[in-house]
């Protein structure tokens, strides 16, 4: 399986953590080898590109940012991914 680097930035804040929370849960529903980084460091979110948190990125790309994605939009974005 082609290793990628799934991440969640945010400030520690609940709506944050849910989102880290159901990236987990979907990337263990994938793959239990997958893990997922969970990032507070406000400066690590901006670098990347995003103004807005929280913030789902696979490989250093955002893929929603400000917004709680859907289990199913998650599961798209990281299977996307993984066949590519």
């Amino acid at each position: 399986m082609k290793e990628i680097k799934i991440q969640v930035f945010g400030s520690g804040c609940p709506t944050c953590e849910m989102l880290y929370n159901r990236v987990s849960k979907v990337t263990k529903e994938i793959n239990s080898e997958l893990e997922v980084g969970y990032i507070t460091d406000i400066r690590k979110m901006v670098e990347l590109g995003a103004m807005s948190s929280p913030v789902f990125a696979i490989d250093n790309q955002i893929i929603t940012a400000g917004q709680m994605p859907e289990e199913d939009e998650i599961k798209s974005a990281i299977e996307e991914k993984i066949n590519s």
